[in-house]
């Protein structure tokens, strides 16, 4: 692994801008709307984690895995691909590169074994019908479309030395762990450095501190000045709290932008008598001219900061149950259109245009007949 990230593939191959996220799910947006794509990908997501924890991963091994599945998907559509043999081959990839290996029948098993689960719930699943050289195979692959740059770097370290720095309580730097979780279930991965996750994570648990410290101001008025605060919010109630709760959210938004404008000011330190929110940060430091202060583009963290609320307003409405269905409306063949002659003459030529590996893999195996019975790999 590169010492430095800016000197690593991760960082000058797979930062990527929208644009190309948005042509990677062009496809898949002609028969689903994005909230439901965001879910199905959240199935899937759901389906990597579970298995990195029956076969007890490291958590640094199952977002690898994921951050695997998400790069394939820049470059290619859920609906003309089957990311059940995704998954399975994205988890065997990073055990090797995160210096954990499964045999590969371990993965396979796991695999058939979490779709069986689902499937006993749903009619529209299939089950994983591919055996050790199928998957051996499509790791090829998948290498292929990963340019072979197979490093990645995760804001875990990053914000381990942010909160030895803050001096953060274990509660908080657990709750900041689960907003990092709860991140690889987004795209900010391949648009954004590690450490900007990290610090946005850090930005959100501000949040939540702001609108707790607000709740028991507001509920001890007439009490005495109490001590330090109670420990942090539990892994439940970070999504709960931003997600219904976005006025506090907007005034950090616009206290970050007025202190990022005017760097150097006075009160970088908060006093324990100010009234407002800034100054009663995390361990009673004015979280908001820290980061100010901070020698990073500050519209970055608030860029992070959206999509993780956009994430929780979608996770309210998360059914598990229900996303089988949804696969299946995505899965589903498009209605035949009537075509011209012209039309029937040029399909043969495109047909056998294929923009990658995978695709020209695909047509491979149905020329050679060993897709018969599927509709697609």
């Amino acid at each position: 692994m590169a010492a430095n990230f800016w000197t690593s593939s991760h960082a000058n191959d797979w930062i990527l801008d929208r644009r190309r996220l948005d042509e990677a799910m062009r496809e898949d947006l002609e028969y689903v709307d994005i909230a439901t794509l965001t879910k199905i990908k959240m199935w899937y997501y759901n389906i990597i984690g579970k298995i990195g924890k029956r076969l007890q991963f490291r958590q640094q091994v199952v977002a690898t895995a994921i951050v695997y599945f998400k790069r394939f998907y820049t470059k290619n559509s859920i609906r003309s691909t089957d990311p059940s043999l995704v998954a399975a081959t994205c988890i065997y990839l990073a055990c090797k590169i995160e210096e954990c290996p499964q045999h590969i029948k371990h993965i396979i098993t796991e695999m058939k074994g979490a779709l069986a689960s689902t499937r006993h719930n749903s009619p529209y699943l299939g089950g994983f019908d591919y055996d050790t050289s199928k998957l051996a195979e499509f790791e090829f692959y998948l290498l292929e479309e990963l340019e072979f740059y197979l490093i990645v770097y995760h804001p875990y370290r990053d914000l381990t030395l942010i909160a030895k720095d803050l001096k953060l309580e274990e509660s908080n730097l657990q709750t900041a762990w689960f907003v990092l979780n709860d991140s690889y279930r987004t795209d900010v991965c391949l648009l954004y450095a590690p450490h900007m996750i990290a610090l946005a994570a850090l930005y959100i648990i501000c949040v939540v501190h702001a609108e707790r410290f607000v709740e028991n101001t507001s509920s001890s008025q007439n009490t005495s000045g109490g001590g330090g605060g109670g420990g942090g919010p539990d892994e439940s109630s970070v999504s709960s709290h931003i997600s219904h709760n976005p006025h506090n959210t907007m005034h950090l938004h616009t206290q970050l932008h007025s202190m990022a404008s005017k760097k150097g000011t006075t009160g970088a330190t908060g006093t324990s008598g100010t009234p407002s929110i800034e100054g009663h940060g995390i361990n009673n430091r004015n979280m908001v001219q820290w980061f100010a202060d901070l020698n990073v583009d500050v519209e970055e963290i608030i860029e992070i900061t959206q999509e993780m609320l956009s994430l929780y307003d979608i996770w309210k409405d998360y059914n598990e149950e229900a996303v089988p269905a949804m696969i299946a409306a995505l899965k589903a063949p498009k209605p035949a259109e009537p075509s011209t002659p012209q039309q029937q003459q040029q399909q043969p030529q495109q047909s056998s245009q294929h923009n990658t590996p995978y695709q020209q893999h695909v047509a491979q195996l149905d020329y050679e007949g060993h897709a018969a019975g599927r509709t697609s790999l």
